[in-house]
């Protein structure tokens, strides 16, 4: 206190911990005090009295910020705000989630977010001489993470080493893998599923930090592990404990998707997961089949819109094959060739309704809806296609056939455009 009223800088000197730095901030600042980590995991608190909020008793508990409480500030536009600016920022009562009055600011490395602190305020609130002190309390924090973020680079470089072999191939056994997981400190997963999001362009550093930020603040699966490589960012990860399903994963998949693009415009981005599995010597086989579906997904976007999983992929499970096939034994399905011939000749869309009405499992409905025509209009053409190909629309074999026929075509075509 000294320090203040001399006008003084009362941190700047050096610190043992983040334990001593967030006691000396309560001790210039009377007030209870916490400090995080970029995504909001819980790195060192202040005491505090028995008046304390529930965000604050939550967060000590479980160590890391609730997922609803991270969600709510961004909602309200707090997190975006302390991510731009190194600025001291008072945040009002929000009672729906538990917050009483704060002051927070971010820790920063130039532009790059280190942490964060929180102040919680009383009845008096924070002077203004109190939050330039705050501002110097920061800069005090920025040595003491980075400090931490060197201990931490060179944990992940040999997490990504031991992740690389996983994915590529491990010529070593379920045991062994295990017990490199104890080695590295980190909890096994099991049962455990592989994740891959495609996006439009290569992933940046800066992509990188908020697929992390968000990915470790969801708190709705557990990660293990996550590499980027060009434009892919994969992810090991498993369940909710006591949970032994992909649905989680594939709610966090959709979930993680439509985040990224809300809170940082990245829009694109296609998603799939591969099988789930209790045997780490299929960590190789899950990523394989992911990226099948990310693969797939980006060739039938329509068709594979709801499709998210291995798991999921039905017929389109075999329409590789199908095409090895079709290569080694070309065949021209003549139906589809006389409707294609048609429609050049007559500038008709017959073929493209065809394919429309098998997506839609013959509903006229739902296919006039896609076509953007009247019922009338499509059964008209449904009828042309039937007298013009002599394809029968009620026969389930046909309809199968038609359905594969049309998809491999599609391929056929993008490669040839390539």
């Amino acid at each position: 206190m000294d320090d203040m009223r001399a006008g003084k800088d009362p941190f700047k000197h050096a610190f043992l911990n983040l334990e001593d730095l967030v006691d000396k901030i309560w001790d210039v600042l009377e007030c209870p005090v916490t400090i995080e980590d970029a995504t909001h995991r819980l790195l060192a608190y202040s005491t505090h009295d028995d008046t304390t909020d529930s965000a604050r008793i939550a967060t000590i508990i479980s160590r890391k910020v609730p997922e609803k409480v991270i969600n709510s500030l961004w909602k309200a536009r707090i997190i975006p705000q302390l991510m731009q600016s190194g600025e001291p920022l008072r945040i009002h009562e929000m009672k729906e989630i538990g917050l009483g009055d704060r002051v927070a600011i971010s820790i920063r490395n130039h532009n790059e977010v280190l942490g964060y602190i929180w102040v919680v305020e009383g009845e008096v609130k924070l002077t203004e001489q109190k939050l330039n002190l705050l501002k110097q309390a920061a800069a005090a924090a920025r040595t003491e993470l980075l400090k931490l973020n060197v201990q931490k680079k060179k944990r992940v470089e040999s997490y990504q080493d031991f992740f690389w072999q996983l994915l590529t191939g491990s010529d070593r056994n379920h045991e062994e893998i295990k017990n490199k997981f104890e080695e590295l400190n980190i909890k096994p997963p099991s049962p455990f599923i592989v994740l891959v999001f495609q996006f439009t362009e290569n992933i940046t550093e800066k992509i990188t930090q908020n697929i992390i930020y968000l990915m470790t603040t969801s708190q709705k699966i557990n990660i293990s592990f996550h590499a980027a490589m060009g434009n892919e960012f994969i992810v090991l990860a498993s369940p909710p404990a006591q949970e032994n399903s992909e649905a989680p994963i594939i709610e966090f998949l959709n979930f993680f998707i439509g985040e990224m693009k809300s809170r940082f415009q990245v829009d694109g981005m296609i998603g799939g997961c591969g099988g789930l599995y209790d045997t780490y010597d299929k960590v190789e086989a899950s990523y394989q089949e992911a990226q099948e579906v990310v693969r797939l997904k980006e060739q039938f976007k329509d068709e594979m819109d709801d499709i998210n999983s291995h798991r999921q992929l039905g017929i389109f499970r075999y329409i590789e094959l199908l095409m090895e096939k079709r290569r080694q034994d070309p065949f021209v399905y003549p139906a589809l060739e006389k409707l294609q011939n048609y429609d050049q000749e007559h500038k008709t869309m017959l073929l493209q309704t065809l394919e429309s009405y098998i997506n839609y499992d013959s509903n006229v409905n739902d296919t006039a809806k896609k076509l953007h025509v009247h019922v009338n209009t499509l059964t008209y053409r449904l009828k042309r296609i039937t007298e013009i190909s002599g394809i029968d629309l009620k026969n389930t074999n046909q309809k199968v056939t038609l359905f594969l026929e049309l998809k491999m075509r599609r391929l056929e075509n993008k490669k040839r455009r390539l």
